[in-house]
């Protein structure tokens, strides 16, 4: 699933826009400091862990205990695969468009 996705799936409970806005922008600030090597998987993994929970505290309140600590880790699980997914197309991407830029620098200086 998509990070979009992912993101969409975990503030559709929440009715308050500005809440909505604020999860989904935090979790984007999160992908953008580790797409850009600010931070390593370990403080990824936390950052999201402690969004995941808290949402997931507000929008089941029921679930409590290893149910939701098992909630918290699956979701958290799937937000990082698709971050890790996007920040390898995203390094991908810099790498091929630097080596075209490369290549088109030489032409035409013969």
């Amino acid at each position: 699933m998509s990070l979009q996705s992912l993101i969409l799936s975990l503030i559709s409970e929440i009715k308050d826009p500005a809440i909505r806005n604020d999860i989904a922008s935090t979790i984007y600030f999160i992908r953008d400091l580790y797409m850009d090597n600010k931070i390593n998987d370990e403080q990824l993994q936390s950052d999201l862990t402690e969004i995941i929970d808290t949402v997931v505290s507000a929008v089941y309140p029921d679930l409590i205990g290893e149910a939701k600590l098992k909630k918290v880790e699956e979701l958290t699980q799937q937000f990082m695969r698709a971050i890790k997914l996007e920040t390898l197309r995203a390094r991908q991407l810099r790498r091929q468009f630097g080596r075209l830029r490369l290549s088109m620098s030489g032409m035409g200086t013969e």
